[in-house]
């Protein structure tokens, strides 16, 4: 069985960050909306840090998606992770969930959902 793992957290920052790419649209133009920085945003969209409810409805509003779609689009690949044996869990705050080599995130994370998504 793969150990490697997840969060809910960074699969919702790669489908939103897969959204952007599409739409070229810069991770700067998204973060205004947001009233943050880029290098807030990047976190988000990385999964090192998890979206409040406000930022998921503005995040929907500048991507032109409604906030279902995108989580039943999470929901699918959540579903698609967890049946490769990849383990998806919740951020937790103030713990170290990183388990090097183990967690994947980011740019690994959205390489593997494309390769999920070309195998439909």
């Amino acid at each position: 069985m793969n150990n490697l793992q997840t969060t809910y957290s960074a699969v919702f920052g790669a489908i939103v960050a897969s959204k952007r790419k599409i739409q070229e649209k810069e991770q700067s133009e998204i973060a205004n909306v947001l009233g943050i920085s880029q290098a807030s945003y990047s976190r988000l969209e990385s999964g090192k840090s998890s979206m409040s409810t406000d930022q998921i409805f503005l995040v929907s509003q500048a991507l032109e998606e409604t906030v279902s779609n995108l989580m039943i689009e999470t929901e699918s690949y959540i579903k698609r992770l967890k049946d490769k044996g990849y383990n998806v869990t919740p951020q937790l705050r103030g713990v170290d969930n990183s388990g090097a080599g183990k967690v994947v995130a980011g740019a690994a994370l959205g390489a593997l959902l494309i390769s999920l998504l070309s195998n439909r």
